[in-house]
Parts: C-alpha cells; sequence; structure tokens
C-alpha cells in the first residue's frame, strides 16, 4: 500500500514550491523576509564591540589588573571606585553629518562596556597607580589592612 498526498510540497530549483491550487506568494515573501530580518540581526550581533577582557593578578604586596583596549584612547576610559569595587568603563560616540542636495543626514553611535573587578578589600584610591601605554591599561592596586582570620567549622 503506498501514502501519496499531493498537497505536500515538491522541491524544484532549490526552493520549495506548493503544488496546491491557491497562491502562496504572500506567505512566501513573509518568509523571505522573515530570514532577512533574522540574518541582518545577527551579521550586526557580529559587529558589536568584544567584551573587556580583564587579567587580574596578585602578588604578596599588591593586585595588578590589566585591559588590553585596542582601538581606545585615555578620553574613553572611565574609572570609579565603590569601597571593594573598581568599575571600568569603556565609552565610545561618533556623529556624522552628510550633505545632500535635499536634505541633511545624521549618523550617530554610541557604545558602552564595563567590567566591575571586585577585590576583598577597600581599595585605596590615592595608593592606586594608574597607567594607559601601546593601547593597555594597567592598574596597580596596594594591599592595605589585608590581616586574614580564618574560621573554623565545628562540628
Amino acid at each position: 500500500m503506498t501514502f501519496r498526498n499531493d498537497n505536500l510540497p515538491t522541491e524544484k530549483n532549490d526552493h520549495f514550491v506548493n503544488t496546491t491550487p491557491f497562491s502562496d506568494k504572500p506567505l512566501w515573501n513573509l518568509l523571505q523576509q522573515m530570514d532577512s530580518f533574522f540574518n541582518q540581526f545577527f551579521n550586526h550581533m557580529n559587529t558589536l564591540p568584544p567584551a573587556l577582557v580583564v587579567n587580574t593578578s596578585e602578588t604578596d604586596s599588591e593586585v595588578i589588573v590589566e585591559v588590553n583596549l585596542p582601538g581606545c584612547n585615555r578620553n574613553q576610559i572611565q574609572l570609579e571606585i565603590i569601597r571593594n569595587r573598581l568599575r571600568i568603563g569603556i565609552e565610545d560616540s561618533l556623529q556624522e553629518e552628510i550633505k545632500y542636495e535635499t536634505h541633511t543626514g545624521r549618523k550617530q553611535f554610541y557604545s558602552r562596556r564595563e567590567h566591575i573587578v571586585s577585590l576583598p578589600f577597600i581599595i585605596p584610591e590615592k595608593e592606586a597607580l594608574t597607567t594607559f601605554h601601546n593601547e593597555v591599561l594597567r592598574i596597580t592596586i596596594p594591599k592595605k589592612d589585608t590581616q586574614r582570620s580564618y574560621l573554623t567549622i565545628n562540628e
């Protein structure tokens, strides 16, 4: 016994064409527009700036935080100390005006990336050293008042 359904789509020229008598062009156009929208969305996602990669190391007397910031300049960097947390923010904005014969167009772009580093002690603002050289931000934070004590677990 064979099963046959004449209403199933058939493959022709790498596209599915419906064999039913009604026209499916509006539905096909809608699907193509949806595909186009999602393709543009994911292509845009690939052009977003990468997340900040923060490397933290520690010695006996200091904590060193390094961030590689290709293409950034010193004016784009914001550093904020909030007790035991260091917030590293990068802002970038672009405003462009294009004059056409009939009108003027403007493009604006704004991006912001940030990362928060938490430390187990309050960050001394005046003793912290910050340098920005060869697109690498380096923050050296001395350890002050970091006497540690440990708790024992009772049975």
